[in-house]
């Protein structure tokens, strides 16, 4: 897919944080005629490697109702089912989930349910990742990246969050997205804000059509291993009123953007 024109770029952590985050931003957006690609990053296949007791526990509450699938190949098929609802295209990158990683010495990085919100590993490397990165924006070189602002804190999206600050600074037109459905939370949407940042943020309610609320959710529904655990048998509910509460009186989904200060006294 390389050298194919792509007017915007979205980088979703994990196989299903675009979707939730901006399905009906994408939708609009592939319904005006855009170019949409989906990048998913920590699309890694542990493959020959023991997983950790966390992360066989995680296995077994996603696989519950799969239980002789393979997790990252069924979880690739949703993705890749859920954005070809929204006329999306999907690109993955080989990262390896955080419940995956492990440190120089042997350990486990995040091994507890506690880990997986609290600050980054110190021994994270993120050469590999800024490279892949890199070379995904060179080869498609699109006109707007939509990365996550790290709402609700997981480990991976702090990642990402930082690698598109990173690319904000050298230039790139960057907008960060509210993660969903961490945003429900409107505190953990303020934690993020007031993470340090070079300049201050900017909103920018993108609103949608009651068609496009409807194509969101349609797509949500595709990430089958994940409705139970997300959202409780109340999906099509819990997004609605989201989307109301935060386009009031429309609907709409959220993006944010960095602005730098005025030199002027």
């Amino acid at each position: 897919m390389a050298g194919a024109v792509i007017r915007r770029l979205y980088l979703s952590p994990h196989f299903d944080d675009a979707v939730l985050s901006c399905g009906g931003l994408i939708a609009q957006q592939t319904g005006q005629g855009d170019d949409v690609l989906v990048v998913t990053i920590c699309a890694g296949h542990p493959s020959g490697r023991e997983l950790s007791p966390f992360a066989e526990f995680q296995h077994q509450r996603w696989l519950e109702r799969f239980p002789d699938s393979d997790l990252v190949q069924l979880r690739r098929a949703e993705d890749e089912a859920a954005c070809q609802r929204l006329g999306a295209r999907l690109h993955f990158l080989h990262e390896l989930d955080c419940i995956y990683r492990v440190a120089p010495d042997g350990r486990w990085m995040y091994d507890t349910e506690e880990a997986l919100w609290a600050d980054l590993h110190p021994d994270e490397d993120d050469h590999a990742l800024a490279e892949a990165l890199s070379q995904t924006i060179s080869d498609f070189a699109p006109d707007a990246i939509y990365a996550p602002l790290a709402v609700g804190n997981h480990v991976d999206h702090q990642r990402i969050r930082e690698r598109a600050l990173s690319l904000a600074n050298a230039g790139h037109p960057i907008w960060f997205y509210e993660d969903y459905p961490y945003s429900e939370k409107p505190e953990a949407v303020w934690r993020a804000l007031n993470r340090p940042v070079p300049g201050f943020w900017q909103r920018y309610p993108q609103y949608l059509t009651t068609s496009q609320a409807d194509a969101k959710m349609d797509a949500i529904a595709c990430y089958e291993s994940q409705l139970g655990v997300l959202f409780a048998g109340k999906m099509c509910e819990r997004v609605m009123t989201h989307l109301a509460r935060v386009g009031a009186p429309s609907l709409a989904e959220v993006l944010w953007k960095l602005a730098q200060p005025s030199n002027h006294s």
